[in-house]
């Protein structure tokens, strides 16, 4: 499964680096106008990080028609290079932008998707990637993680390239399901990673293994009894 941050903020993403296997970074509109950095100073630093990680940036284009998509697609593409993933919503002028973007040789997620064939029109048509958004689906009554689930199912099916990316989790539960189900990729808050590995069994196997050791060896480490 491929681990991608979702949040504007270029410290945060490198704090979550620093301690778990990520794959890259995901914005949208949305959470860049929450940063209270200008997007072009947020944009320079997101160029430098992924020169430096190799790792992918998905990033959104806010215009409304498919050629004003492609346009943004391209100058987007321009600036970043290979390693970013032109986002296009799920409506009509998203779906003839994707065929345009994938003519220019531009990788494509389709995102706020929110049904099972959004995802399958988004593949059909050459999405690299078509991302769900499984809480605002359990929001408007149906069963986010099914959903995925059948979005896999069909993809499998056709045997398809399109890769589905889990975005909008409430829960750890959803997110692991969706790991079973074989979902390829998620994008999460970078509170969500500490989340995802917190268990209190794990917690208080640590505290009995420290105090059988140092009740033995009280304040020694391990290495101090390395032979000379």
């Amino acid at each position: 499964m491929e681990f991608y941050v979702d949040i504007a903020d270029i410290e945060k993403i490198k704090a979550v680096n620093e301690r778990y296997p990520i794959d890259g970074f995901t914005t949208n509109p949305v959470i860049l106008t929450r940063s209270a950095r200008d997007p072009k100073a947020l944009f320079r630093d997101y160029k430098a990080y992924i020169a430096e990680t190799n790792q992918i940036l998905f990033t959104q284009v806010t215009a409304h028609t498919a050629e004003g998509m492609v346009s943004q697609a391209l100058k987007l593409s321009a600036f970043f290079g290979d390693n970013l993933v032109i986002k296009l919503p799920a409506v009509r002028e998203g779906y003839k932008a994707i065929k345009l973007c994938k003519s220019h040789g531009l990788k494509v997620c389709v995102t706020m998707v929110h049904s099972v064939m959004q995802a399958v029109m988004a593949a059909q048509a050459g999405a690299d990637y078509a991302a769900p958004y499984v809480t605002h689906i359990d929001n408007i009554g149906a069963d986010g993680v099914r959903c995925v689930e059948q979005m896999l199912r069909c993809l499998e099916f056709a045997h398809s390239p399109c890769k589905i990316l889990g975005a909008s989790f409430r829960t750890v539960d959803q997110i692991e399901k969706l790991a079973v189900a074989g979902c390829h990729a998620v994008t999460l808050t970078p509170e969500m990673f500490d989340m995802l590995i917190a268990h209190p069994s794990t917690d208080m196997s640590v505290e009995s293994f420290d105090r059988t050791w140092n009740g033995k060896f009280p304040g020694r480490e391990v290495t101090d009894f390395l032979p000379e």
